[in-house]
This record gives structure tokens, sequence and C-alpha cells, in this order.
């Protein structure tokens, strides 16, 4: 079996996580699994098809973004090979299962949801030549008809999931996106799912809302495990919510200090999450970076969203993440429900307020599967080409936005622009990354988020 993950056409691909999970459990049931990571190793729709030529099943993961380029190399895999079963999975699958099944012929089955316990109950089934009406977790066509078999529920212990299949993955390609990145070769990990915020703009399609996690002595095996095989010297935790739950957190904390670990660190988290106390402790085993969502200046923006934080809270934990000694990066979005020109120049002048280190403004985007989507169709808007779901990038001229009376694509794309020149063309702000470097890695990560950002502002000429 061949698990794909498409091209993004990115210059900092990141490990698909996802994949590797799956081909972990699979290897741990007696089979052969191949990951062709077609986004690290820069490879065409072409490319991949050519590739796969002669797999009999095939599995593809897509957000929404990338869900019309992995129908192409759906395509041509069933044009070269008829025979061959193709599978889809990721949360645009997982959203919109009876949609492509309706509107690609050439994908055979939709996993939905988690999909560890599911692909392997799957593939013993095909390839055993067993009806798969009885593995759940599933949407397929039987005679050309569209069934759905009955959800399969979330996966509680996540110890008992196997270390990922990192060996399966081209390490050396992946790069961490500025201003992370101090030190290579780095890993991403997940160490828990599941959200039990309900913020407007996020989908809970793939690990619902109920908060589960790995033990901290299980994160800190594997990454004992990543340093002593992969010789790994930095980790990204992708979290929604690394820091959730407080006692996880000060006790993986504890088993980094007993390790002794020469190990740093990223993580990201929520406003309403840390405290001083905490941060103090993390960064003291390596922490060097939180990412924060802030997404605005203004709160009722932050209600339509809702965020369930308010602008003190956020103004509390920015300025205890500086005095600790840890950077900070703020994520910020406009053109939310309300938003106008006096509430963004409110975010901006909030985010330049602020002892952030670094900010990321993005366009509001309405992914399917969210309330924020209902909200954006509810307003009269039209679908859009998927491609055009593009997160943090105002280069695109038709991304779907909100648009009000007061604030047109055009409008928020050059708001976007503005934020990005004003918050780190600042003359206070450049010395201060100048006066900050410490280390070739510091120096190295500067430069490259320079670069990134000239590349971004040029794209608007």
């Amino acid at each position: 079996m061949i698990l794909i993950n498409p091209s993004w056409n990115t210059k900092y691909p990141q490990p698909p996580l996802g994949l590797a999970s799956l081909a972990a459990v699979l290897e741990k049931n007696g089979h052969q699994i191949e990951i062709l990571d077609a986004n690290a190793l820069q490879l065409s729709e072409y490319d991949v098809v050519k590739k796969v030529d002669s797999a009999d099943i095939i599995g593809i993961t897509a957000m929404t973004p990338i869900i019309n380029s992995t129908i192409q190399i759906a395509k041509g895999i069933k044009q070269n090979n008829p025979d061959s079963i193709i599978i889809l999975g990721g949360p645009h699958a997982t959203i919109l299962p009876e949609e492509i099944l309706n509107n690609v012929p050439e994908i055979d089955i939709i996993v939905k949801g988690e999909g560890e316990e599911t692909i392997v109950e799957l593939y013993n089934a095909l390839k055993r030549g067993e009806g798969i009406e009885n593995v759940h977790g599933i949407v397929y066509r039987d005679h050309g008809i569209i069934k759905s078999t009955p959800p399969r529920p979330p996966i509680m212990d996540l110890d008992s999931l196997p270390f990922l299949a990192y060996h399966l993955l081209p390490l050396k390609k992946y790069k961490l996106h500025p201003p992370r990145g101090r030190k290579y070769p780095f890993m991403a990990m997940l160490t828990s799912r599941g959200c039990p915020y309900n913020c407007i703009f996020c989908s809970k399609s793939v690990f619902g809302r109920k908060f589960r996690c790995q033990s901290p002595e299980r994160i800190v095996n594997e990454i004992v495990y990543l340093k002593e095989r992969f010789k790994v010297k930095e980790i990204a935790f992708y979290d929604d919510v690394f820091t959730l739950n407080k006692k996880r957190t000060i006790q993986f904390i504890k088993e980094l200090k007993e390790r002794n670990l020469d190990i740093i660190w990223t993580c990201e988290t929520r406003v309403n999450l840390v405290t001083e106390e905490l941060l103090k402790e993390m960064k003291k085993t390596g922490c060097y970076m939180i990412a924060y969502g802030i997404e605005s200046g203004n709160q009722m923006i932050l209600n339509n969203l809702r965020k369930k934080i308010t602008i003190e809270q956020i103004k509390s934990a920015i300025e205890a993440t500086h005095k600790v000694g840890i950077q900070s990066v703020g994520y910020f979005m406009l053109g939310s429900p309300g938003e106008t020109p006096e509430t963004i120049r409110q975010t901006i002048d909030f985010a330049k307020s602020l002892p952030l280190d670094f900010a990321q403004f993005s366009i509001t985007i309405p992914y399917p599967g969210t309330d924020l989507h209902n909200i954006y169709l509810n307003s009269g808007n039209k679908n859009v080409k998927w491609d055009d779901f593009i997160y943090a990038s105002f280069k695109l001229s038709s991304a779907p936005v909100f648009e009000t009376e007061l604030l047109s694509k055009e409008d928020l794309q050059e708001w976007c622009a503005k934020a990005y020149k004003e918050f780190y063309l600042r003359l206070s702000y450049i010395w201060k990354r100048l006066v900050g470097i410490r280390s070739t890695g510091d120096l190295k990560t500067n430069v490259k988020g320079f670069l990134m950002l000239l590349d971004m502002l040029g794209s608007r000429k």
C-alpha cells in the first residue's frame, strides 16, 4: 500500500503526521507500507501518478486547498491502473464524502475521522477480498450506490498507538516555517487530539471536541527515540492547545528535566491557558517560542468568533511570555464577521502595542465544516474554488472572504499588506531583532523571515 501526501507547492514542507501514524499502525499489523510525500519531494501530479503506477491500494490525504490536485492524482492513477483501489482521507474528505464520491468516480472509498483503526480493518478486508460493509467509519460505493457505515468512536488511549513511521519520511526535506527552526534536523509532533473550545472558524471534523492526550512519559519516550535514531535537535508541537491540561504540561516538563534532554521546542496554545509560573518552567526545558491565536484587537470581533478570551487576557499572556524570555508569535485574522476598517486598525495597533516577537496576519477563511462557512453561505456568498482556501495569504484576488460595503476583497488584501508593513518595518522592531541575535540559528531565522516578508509584499505589486 502507498500513502500519498500531495504537493502544496510550499518552501516549508511539514511532515505528514497523519499518514505517518497510519503507516505505523499498518506496519504494526504486518503490512508493507510506503509513504510518498510529494510535498517534501516537490513532485508534480504527473510525477506522483507515474511513481504509483502499479500500486493496488492507494491512500491519499488532502486538506481543502489541495483537494483539486488530489482529485487529479486520483484520476491519473485510475486511468493508468483501473483495478487500483483509491482511498481518500483527511478533513475535506471527512466533511464532504458524498460530494466527492458523487463527483469523482475514480475515488473508491472515503475514510472519515481518525483513521488508524479504520485503515487496518479496511486494508485487511480489501486484501482478503471481503466485503467492507462492516468496517465502521467509511463511505463507499456499492454497485453505484453511495453508502455510509456507522461512525467510529475516537481513540481514547493515544498511548496505545505506535511511534510514527518516521523512517518512511524524507526527514531531511522538511523545513520549519520562520521564525521557528533554530536547529536541524527537526520533527513535528502532535501529542493530543480534540479541542473543547468552539471557535467558529475551526473544524472539529477529524478529532472532535473531546480533548485526549498522550502521557508525558510517552511524549518524552518518543523524543528520546527521535534523538537517538534520527539525531533530532528541535521539536515543533502542533497541538491546538498544548497547555490545556496544566498537570500534564508540568509532568512533561518534569520528565524532560529528569532525563536531561538536550532539545529545544516550540508549541501553540491559547492566551488563557498559560501562567507566568508555567512559562518559567517551560523556558527551563528548552521552550523558546509559543504561538498564540489572538485573531483580533477588538473585543466585539473576538466575541463574534467565539474565542472566549479577552483583550486583557491577551495582554497578560504576551507580557508574561516576554518577561520569562520566551519568544511569542501572534496569529491575527482580518475580515471576520462584523469587521470594519476601524476594527482592523484597532487590531494592527493592538499587535504593535504588544511585546510580540512575530505576528502573522491572514484574511479570514471560512473553511468547510465550520460554523464560519455556514455563515459565509447564509450571507449570500457562493462556493468558490477550493484552491482559494489558502490560510495566511493575501496573494489571491479570488480568496473567499466576508465582503461588505465597507470592505471588499481588495481592501482586505491591502489591509493585510499594510499590517505586515506596519508591524515589521518599524525601526524599533528592526533594532529589537538585531540586538536579539544570539546565535547563527537566530541570524538565519531572521534573514529567512525578512526574505519571506519581502516576497509576500512583493507579490502585491
